[in-house]
């Protein structure tokens, strides 16, 4: 188990500019697992949630403006799909903070 301070002072190492690998390497020398080293350097996963409501709105409006000048549905299928998968961000951060 890595103590509260090993962990402040490895993020303060990462904000300073000390490569990731190297951090590890040194942390296994001193006696600590990979798991340890697991719960310090969690991959983030980026929040796209934001980027596809904005675009689904996008693609309606102009698919709106399509159907009314073209007759054309593609952009309102795009707007569709969109939703979808803003809710399926959605679901999928519920699940991830639960």
């Amino acid at each position: 188990m890595i103590s509260e301070e090993k962990i402040k002072q490895v993020k303060k190492q990462l904000r300073a500019g000390v490569p990731e690998g190297e951090i590890k390497n040194s942390l296994l020398e001193e006696g600590y697992s990979e798991e340890d080293l697991e719960n310090i350097f969690v991959a983030h996963k980026p929040d796209m949630q934001s980027w596809y409501l904005i675009s689904a709105i996008l693609f309606l409006i102009f698919g709106l403006y399509n159907i009314i000048v073209n007759s054309s549905l593609l952009f309102l299928i795009f707007s569709g799909t969109m939703f979808v998968v803003y809710y399926l961000e959605l679901v999928r951060i519920k699940k991830q903070s639960s």
